[in-house]
């Protein structure tokens, strides 16, 4: 798998998700590559809305959304590789 993400936007997604399981309540609801914005869509939290604020300056409208996607696209190309490197080991 090739990631062409840039470096410095990896680094706050890893943050995000180190701050979802380290700081937001009941981490037994999420996993540890699950971000902040990603776990406040899915849940359906009011504060979702003052999340995507400060990303609309940047013209994205719903930052929470496009981040709970991103979440499972990077899930899914995980198990996607996974199942290929199984294929190739049998």
């Amino acid at each position: 798998m090739r990631d062409e993400t840039p470096r410095l936007h990896k680094i706050g997604d890893a943050l995000s998700q180190l701050g979802n399981v380290s700081f937001l309540p009941d981490h037994r609801a999420t996993t540890a590559n699950e971000s902040i914005s990603g776990r406040a869509h899915r849940m359906g939290w009011r504060v979702e809305w003052w999340i995507d604020l400060p990303f609309r300056l940047f013209g994205q409208r719903h930052h929470c959304l496009d981040a709970y996607n991103a979440d499972l696209e990077r899930a899914a190309a995980f198990k996607a590789q996974h199942r290929e490197r199984a294929g190739m080991d049998h």
